[in-house]
C-alpha cells in the first residue's frame, strides 16, 4: 500500500499538477526508474552537462555584454607587458591604458591560452605582420568557448600607425552598406606595423591617394621611424613594441604564397611580462 502511495506521487510529478492529459514516456518502467540507479546516475549526468551549459552561456562574451566583461577583467587584471614568441624570437609589447577595453581583451585571451599555437598568417614585408588565428578546428572550439563578438573602437588621433605599433583588424565590410559600416575591432586578429622611415614625397603620395592631410608632428615620426600614416584614425592602436622589431623584421620578410601567408608555418605563444 505504501509503495503504492509513493509511486501515485512520482507519476504525479512527472505528469505535473493538473496535467494528467499529457502524456509522459520514460525510457524504462515506472517501477524501473524507481530502482534502477544507473538511470539515476544518467539523469544526474545529463543535469550536471545542462548546467555546465548553461553556466557557458552567461560566461561568453557577446555583443551586447562586451563593454561589461572587458571593463570588469580590466579592473581586476592591471598588466601592460606582454611577450609574443616566435621561433625567430620575441616580441616584447607595451599596452596602452588608454585603449582599456583592447588591454583587457588581449590579456584575457593570453591568460586564457587562447593565442598559444596560432599563427603569423598573413606577412606583407614592408607593411605589416598579422597574427591571432589559425586554420585548425582546435582554434574555433577557443572562440566558441570564449564568444564571438568585437570589441567598440578606442581609435585614438594620439596613438598613430608608426613601426612597432600593435593594433587590432576591422572586419571587412565590402558587403555592407555604408551607412551602417563601422570601426569595431576584430577580437582576435591583431596586427604590428613593420614599415621603415618614409620619405616627405611618399607621404605627399600617400596624402594624395587617400585623401588625408598628416599632421606635421606625425610626420616627424613617420620619417625618423617609419609606419603607415594611411590607416591612422580607422584601426584601434593599442600598444607598441619596444623590444624584438628586429623579430618582426626576420617575419615579415619570410616567403609568402599568393595569399601572402608564409610559406612555413609561423607559430606563436604569448605570456603576461610581471
Amino acid at each position: 500500500m505504501k509503495n503504492s502511495f509513493y509511486l501515485s506521487l512520482l507519476l504525479m510529478s512527472l505528469l505535473g499538477c493538473g496535467e494528467t492529459k499529457k502524456e509522459v514516456k520514460s525510457p524504462l518502467p515506472i517501477t524501473e526508474v524507481v530502482k534502477n540507479k544507473e538511470v539515476d546516475s544518467a539523469w544526474m549526468k545529463d543535469s550536471l552537462a545542462i548546467a555546465k551549459e548553461i553556466q557557458l552561456k552567461k560566461s561568453l562574451i557577446t555583443n551586447e555584454n562586451v563593454n561589461v566583461k572587458l571593463s570588469q577583467f580590466g579592473e581586476e587584471n592591471k598588466e601592460t607587458r606582454i611577450k609574443i614568441k616566435t621561433k625567430y624570437g620575441s616580441i616584447k609589447i607595451k599596452l596602452y591604458k588608454d585603449t582599456p577595453l583592447h588591454r583587457a581583451n588581449f590579456l584575457m585571451l593570453i591568460k586564457n591560452g587562447y593565442f598559444d599555437s596560432t599563427l603569423f598568417y598573413r606577412v606583407i614585408e614592408n607593411f605589416m605582420i598579422q597574427g591571432g588565428n589559425a586554420d585548425t578546428d582546435d582554434i574555433g572550439v577557443r572562440m566558441k568557448n570564449i564568444g564571438y563578438y568585437e570589441i567598440p573602437n578606442e581609435v585614438k588621433s594620439s596613438h598613430i600607425h608608426k613601426r612597432g605599433a600593435l593594433a587590432m583588424a576591422v572586419r571587412d565590410q565590402s558587403d555592407v552598406p555604408e551607412r551602417y559600416r563601422h570601426r569595431n575591432s576584430s577580437a582576435y586578429n591583431f596586427y604590428i606595423i613593420q614599415k621603415g622611415p618614409l620619405s616627405d614625397k611618399y607621404m605627399r603620395k600617400i596624402e594624395k591617394r587617400y585623401n588625408i592631410s598628416i599632421p606635421e608632428k606625425n610626420k616627424k615620426i613617420y620619417r625618423t621611424i617609419g609606419g603607415s600614416p594611411h590607416l591612422d584614425n580607422l584601426y584601434t592602436v593599442f600598444g607598441e613594441v619596444y623590444s624584438g622589431l628586429k623579430v618582426v623584421d626576420k617575419i615579415a620578410s619570410v616567403l609568402v604564397d599568393q595569399n601572402k601567408r608564409p610559406k612555413k608555418d609561423i607559430y606563436i605563444t604569448t605570456e603576461i611580462i610581471k
